[in-house]
């Protein structure tokens, strides 16, 4: 019979006895009945604290005293001094045990631990050698006790929390030597991308990645291994691995890692890789000046896009004789495969592959513009404002400005920085459209006049043509460049030219840091007006994108900083800065704390630019609470209004995230900081259909103030671009919204802006365009200075055009290793109603026509009937008195008529409900193809017989593998050549009766 402490008094008696033994024995009995009698041990916790200080107990007995100590805290709820006598407890302490003692130290040392490796150097107080001691013994145990794939996991985060590599390293390993698979290792490549905060660290994780991607894995993992190299800037590593493949026969992987990089990478680091790279495959460079000179070069290498409709994109397979002549003239310079592969490493083969995909594929409805055109006043030059640049959203990268050229005269009504608008917005419908691009806009550039005729026109050209080149940057050419920069010295007495000039200069160069181009803006920053100082500023910013460079930061700074400086000139160096500094995340925190410190709202507002673009995309909580304390505290509504907005960067691979954090500031009694809560959901949220932020927004659209209207208009385009109504069937209705709204004469100008914006950015790109800030959580550089640029708006409408950067067309191009476009099919696993593109406005009213049913008076048919009793005789045979006859028999008369109809109705609907019920559950998609950003995840790669992609759930251009060459000779895709226009069909040939 087990016999049932009622108390521990006794127990608590021994530990006054002088024997060691005795006192030994009753810690130990202490110990085990903690959890019952903690209550009465705690009244002797004076006692026990002392006999764990007595140097006369052995060790064992004053660690084992340390450790009831450590358990009487715990229940006491005094958790440091808890931790503090369970190190002190020793080997006593048995971490390895699993119970709610053990699991609370041992997360609280952690913590510890954690917070003190997180501690600068300079800020960090003395650690404990014992909890030192404790983590080292407790990793190495778990270490060696990891088998399953979640106990690897959990260890990852565990050292990557504690920011040990070399613990990291040993687990890392050990579970390559099990596996030999990348699955570990692309997990901890996600870890460190998405809750690494400290970027030096990051940077060690990533350069151990790097190293064991090519270390013991059955199959190197080269795209996971290429991104590594690409978030550390390795450009020689980079060039030796692609050099490594294309001498190694595996061709086809070194161009999908091109076109990879190009994708995600920087204008300074690709620029790099394209030189380093030349140089091992033994391009001179007079050659690679050559590739980039010609008209075509994408023509040459095959890069051939066509549609199932009658419309397709050029090829250079030789199938027709039009296509011989234009591949003839590039010919010696494209016959090198080496060339090709710099071509795509440049983005020349992307751009013109999706420059003739949205040609071939735009799908935008021009009676959305004639629709506004037509309900607007042209004299209110904000609306046809606004007008234009709808239409160059709506064509962006399509190259089809009909819509201009058939309403010059309603485009004439433009006047001073309308037109520059007006003219720049040909360089967005034109974007990437580089071979043509001074023949698009030759009747608009300078033509060597000292003194420019047409300042405005001329202007708007200049920053056309740095629109036009922004896709692609000036990786090797520098001739556009040289031309915008002789036109920035030849008029640097014109505003306009030099306002024009800069940022086409800054959109032709992102990130280029050259010294020459920096002296000739820098030089038009100090002596100029402010709004031509404002585009210097901002071209200066695009430059040096990025890089943080010190010396240009000062000086920018030393400009904001003078006495009586215009606020123009101010929030230009700002947005620079901020610009400068995108990505660089805590190198760039003194700036911003030295900025917000000042008592220039401007500067401020520049404070909260850089705040926003250095941790861009970084989720950072302590630069988030700064920014919502700015917006609760600062007294400036601009300010307030940027704070919130620039929470929106941050969180842009989170749309979740930043509706928590700012879904309270909907009901702010501020309508500046309202209006924020928009931009920043539109940012954060752009391309997503995020249901939540929808709603939110969607209610937003009732606000008394206007630019809040505009702004829940505007973000709900970028949020909804691309979703349809089987998706959320919010779109049509708000579809219906914006044409009411823009019909409404009563309604304000400045919501009415926002609403004809609106229409222009839900139909991006000829409605095969999203936006995207990032792209499988990798940051887009050039898509975030758009989308910032765009939000600058609020004080320069022509920085409007800036969010084509943010465009990504969303489609499926599968390539040989020639660079050829075959046949090729693919299935998407939805009803093909599901993600397709929405009636045209024409469509629609045919279809409301076609239900409307035909409409019967009374009187009429009282006629009727009259008519045929006079015809039949009163009552007819066998027919009761007032029936018609024929009515009765089914003949032709006016209820036969009727029922005729009603009966043709039903067929109809029936018909239609039919049709809808017979859907197919697939749908197969042909190379290349439209797909939107939701419909990637149900796509399939198991139907076509012969080819399959290189890499796993491919989006946009992805090579293809011949699985079965035996089946002949490839079968390219027809070609058909850029128009400037569309044209009508020829019809089919008819015979006339």
């Amino acid at each position: 019979m087990t016999q049932v402490l009622s108390s521990a008094k006794a127990v608590l008696a021994l530990l006054s006895e002088e024997e060691n033994l005795v006192v030994l024995f009753a810690l130990k009995r202490l110990s085990s009945l903690m959890d019952t009698f903690w209550h009465e041990v705690s009244a002797k916790l004076p006692l026990i604290e002392e006999l764990a200080a007595s140097e006369k107990l052995a060790d064992e007995t004053r660690r084992l005293a340390s450790l009831v100590a450590s358990q009487v805290y715990f229940h006491l709820g005094d958790y440091s001094n808890s931790v503090k006598h369970a190190l002190a407890a020793g080997t006593s302490f048995d971490a390895t045990t699993r119970s709610l003692f053990t699991d609370t130290i041992l997360s609280r040392c952690i913590d510890t631990y954690v917070v003190y490796q997180e501690t600068p150097e300079s800020e960090r107080e003395e650690l404990p050698p014992k909890l030192e001691e404790l983590f080292v013994s407790l990793t190495k145990s778990w270490v060696l006790e990891n088998e399953t794939t979640a106990d690897l996991k959990e260890m990852v985060g565990f050292t990557v929390r504690a920011l040990r590599l070399d613990f990291l390293e040993k687990v890392l390993r050990q579970s390559l030597s099990k596996t030999h698979s990348a699955e570990i290792l692309n997990f901890t490549f996600y870890v460190a991308n998405v809750l690494l905060q400290d970027i030096t660290f990051r940077r060690k994780v990533l350069r151990l990645l790097a190293d064991l991607y090519t270390d013991g894995l059955a199959t190197i993992d080269y795209y996971s291994l290429a991104h590594c190299l690409l978030f550390l800037g390795d450009v020689e590593a980079t060039s030796n691995l692609i050099c490594g493949l294309w001498r190694g026969g595996s061709r086809a992987v070194a161009f999908q890692l091109a076109f990879d990089l190009f994708e995600y990478g920087n204008q300074e680091y690709l620029s790099g890789v394209v030189a380093h790279l030349g140089k091992q495959l033994g391009v001179s460079e007079q050659a690679l000046g050559a590739v980039q000179s010609v008209p075509s070069a994408s023509d040459a290498v095959g890069t051939a896009v066509a549609v199932p409709a009658p419309a397709t994109l050029p090829s250079s397979a030789p199938t027709t004789t039009d296509d011989a002549s234009g591949a003839a003239s590039v010919a010696a310079v494209a016959e090198s495969p080496e060339h090709k592969l710099l071509s795509v490493l440049s983005g020349q083969v992307t751009t013109s592959l999706h420059v003739k995909f949205l040609y071939a594929r735009c799908v935008a409805d021009v009676y959305v513009l004639t629709h506004i055109k037509k309900m607007t006043d042209p004299r209110n030059s904000v609306i046809h404002n606004a007008t234009v640049v709808a239409n160059a959203l709506m064509y962006s990268g399509t190259t089809m400005d009909g819509f201009l050229r058939d309403n010059m005269k309603w485009l004439g009504a433009a006047q001073h920085w309308a037109k520059f608008t007006a003219v720049a917005s040909t360089g967005a419908i034109h974007r990437g459209h580089t071979e043509e691009a001074m023949r698009v806009l030759e009747q608009y550039l300078p033509k060597g006049a000292s003194v420019p005729t047409l300042p405005y026109q001329e202007a708007g050209a200049l920053y056309a043509l740095g629109l036009i080149y922004s896709p692609l940057g000036a990786t090797r050419d520098r001739k556009t460049l040289k031309y915008l920069e002789e036109n920035l010295q030849k008029f640097s007495t014109n505003v306009q030219m030099v306002h024009g000039a800069s940022l086409g200069i800054g959109l032709t160069a992102m990130g280029l840091q050259d010294e020459s181009l920096y002296d000739a803006l820098f030089t038009c920053v100090t002596g100029m007006d402010a709004v031509a100082a404002e585009g210097a500023s901002v071209g200066v910013g695009m430059l040096m994108l990025g890089s943080g460079n010190d010396i240009v930061v000062q000086s920018l700074k030393n400009v904001a900083y003078e006495e009586n400086q215009k606020e123009k000139i101010i929030r230009g160096v700002c947005m620079a800065m901020a610009l400068i500094n995108l990505g660089r995340e805590d190198e760039a925190l003194l700036l911003a704390e030295e900025l917000l410190e000042s008592g220039d709202p401007w500067v401020r507002l520049g404070g909260c630019f850089v705040l926003g673009l250095a941790y861009a995309g970084t989720e950072n909580a302590k630069t988030i609470e700064k920014l919502l304390n700015i917006t609760v505290k600062d007294m400036s509504d601009d300010v307030r209004r940027t704070a919130v907005t620039m929470i929106g960067f941050l969180t842009f691979k989170d749309p979740n995230l930043c509706l928590d954090l700012i879904r309270v500031l909907v009901d702010s009694y501020s309508p500046h900081v309202r209006y924020g809560v928009a931009m920043a959901l539109a940012v954060s949220a752009a391309g997503t259909g995020n249901v939540a932020v929808i709603d939110v927004l969607w209610d937003m659209l009732e606000d008394i103030v206007d630019y809040v209207r505009q702004g829940a208009a505007m973000a709900l385009a970028m949020v909804m671009v691309q979703l349809t109504e089987k998706e959320n069937s919010k779109v049509k209705d708000f579809r219906l919204l914006l044409e009411k709204k823009i019909e409404d004469r009563n309604e304000g100008r400045c919501s009415k802006f926002g609403y004809v914006l609106a229409s222009g950015l839900l139909d991006a790109g000829g409605r095969n365009c999203t936006f995207a800030l990032h792209k499988q959580r990798h940051r887009l550089d050039k898509a975030v200075v758009g989308v910032f640029m765009f939000l600058q708006y609020w004080y320069w409408y022509p920085y409007l055009l800036m969010i084509t950067l943010a465009m990504q067309p969303t489609c499926i191009i599968g390539l040989n290793e020639s660079l050829e476009l075959p046949e090729y099919t693919f299935k998407s696993k939805a009803p093909p109603s599901t993600y397709a593109v929405p009636k045209s406005v024409l469509q629609e009213k045919r279809v409301k026509a076609s239900e409307v049913q035909a409409v019967v008076l009374s009187t009429t048919r009282k006629e009727e009937e009259l008519r045929q009793r006079r015809h039949q005789g009163p009552g007819g045979p066998g027919l009761p008195a007032g029936t018609s006859a024929t009515g009765a028999a089914g003949g032709d008369g006016a209820a036969a008529e009727a029922g005729s109809k009603k009966n043709g109705d039903k067929d109809s609907t029936g018909a239609s409900a039919e049709a809808a019920e017979q859907e197919s559950t697939v749908e197969i998609l042909h190379n290349p193809a439209r797909v939107t950003a939701h419909q990637f995840a149900v796509i399939s790669h198991d139907v076509d017989p012969r080819y399959v992609p290189l890499k796993p759930k491919p989006m946009g251009i992805c090579l293809l593998k011949d699985t079965k060459p035996e089946m002949g000779a490839e079968v390219l895709v027809a070609p058909v050549v850029l128009s400037d226009r569309d044209e009508a069909r020829v019809p089919e040939p008819f015979s006339y009766p």
